[in-house]
This record gives structure tokens, sequence and C-alpha cells, in this order.
């Protein structure tokens, strides 16, 4: 099993943070259905934490996952 990975998302206006969550969730549900992750990982991969750096005055989203998924996701976005 590979180690878990984190990265974070810096966002400067709350709607981004709507997008970028619907954005993760729609990855992680074509990764399951391709089989690409398992139940397991999908789960764990959904507890998405949001942090506000007080001071930078913005919110931080914290994606986690496999560095394969995380890869994955970034080609994805560009």
């Amino acid at each position: 099993m590979e180690a878990e990975k984190v990265i974070s998302v810096p966002i400067k206006e709350l709607p981004h943070l709507k997008v970028i969550l619907a954005g993760w969730y729609n990855f992680l549900k074509d990764s399951y259905d391709q089989k690409a992750i398992d139940a397991n990982a999908f789960k764990d991969s959904l507890k998405t934490n949001v942090v506000y750096n007080i001071d930078l005055d913005q919110v931080e989203l914290l994606l986690s996952g496999t560095e394969q998924l995380l890869q994955n996701f970034r080609k994805k976005l560009s």
C-alpha cells in the first residue's frame, strides 16, 4: 500500500472552494468507477480538510491520497 500524501490548495474566494471540491469529488468518483482506486481509498480521499490561515487571510484545502492519485488529479486540472 502506498503512503498517503497531502497537497495544499490555496483558495482566494469561497465560490472557488465549491468548484475545486466538486472537481475533486468527480475525479474520485471517476477513478473509483474505472477501478483505479478501491472503496477505502475513495472514502478516505473524500475526507478533505479545510484550513483557514489567519496570517494570510486565506482558506486552504488539504487534498489527500496516494502520490499517483494526486498526480493524476493535477494532470486532469491542467
